[in-house]
């Protein structure tokens, strides 16, 4: 189940074009039973492969296109590349983003709230984390970030990780590895348009088909941030 938007009125992603992904009766049913962040067994084990090699090629014209994955890049078959979709590992840990930045994996993560004091970036076990721009600066957000170089979430060859710090009503958990549940796109607006999606009937229209025909339709130079809730799991 796939619900495309052309031009995202939200404060982060104002400007971009945006999806969401739900699995039938199911809002996390794409996401991978594995992550930290949702209600337990409500989740997928697989990746859908067909969809997965659309989204690779899911680019608008000349502009950029990226997502957050919380499936380990160990089980990707998609490859980042000039003038792909660019595949973030959403890691648990800064241990899991050092690990799979060393790897040659573009890499974002969570830290808790209050963790930045007056910093807008840390090094730890030589990688530098750079904090999201759109937390900090009210005139940036995913529509103006990285100016002409393109948001700094969608440049494959970064020598950085992007830390985003926890938000949402269950922000304590979201910023704790070690205490489940967390996920910020579970509540408030985001979670309707998530909750309403995995309502609907599905379409006969594959999500491949449907998220290649939404990107190549898109204006030329636009910003296609995938999932804005969900991810890339088959789901059931």
């Amino acid at each position: 189940m796939l619900l495309t938007v052309e031009t995202s009125r939200s404060s982060k992603t104002r400007g971009c074009a945006v999806t969401y992904r739900a699995a039938p009766k199911e809002m996390f049913g794409t996401c991978p039973d594995t992550c930290g962040m949702k209600p337990k067994d409500t989740g997928t084990v697989e990746i859908d492969r067909d969809y997965e090699k659309a989204l690779g090629d899911a680019v608008p014209k000349g502009g950029w296109s990226w997502l957050y994955s919380h499936f380990s890049p160990d089980g990707w078959k998609h490859k980042n590349g000039p003038g792909r979709t660019v595949f973030n590992f959403s890691a648990d840990t800064i241990a899991d983003a050092v690990k799979y930045f060393q790897r040659g994996v573009p890499v974002v993560t969570v830290v808790p709230d209050g963790h930045w004091k007056e910093r807008r970036a840390f090094k730890q076990d030589g990688l530098t984390f750079m904090r999201c721009p759109a937390e900090y600066d009210d005139k940036t957000d995913c529509g103006n970030c990285g100016d002409a170089k393109g948001p700094l979430c969608a440049r494959e060859d970064r020598r950085f990780a992007v830390a985003f710090t926890a938000h949402g009503p269950d922000k304590r958990r979201a910023g704790d590895p070690d205490d489940p549940g967390g996920c910020y796109a579970a509540c408030g607006n985001c979670a309707i348009h998530w909750r309403r999606l995995a309502e609907l009937s599905p379409d006969a229209e594959t999500e491949a088909e449907h998220v290649t025909r939404f990107a190549a339709g898109l204006r030329r130079g636009s910003r296609l941030r995938h999932h804005v809730a969900g991810d890339t799991g088959l789901a059931a």
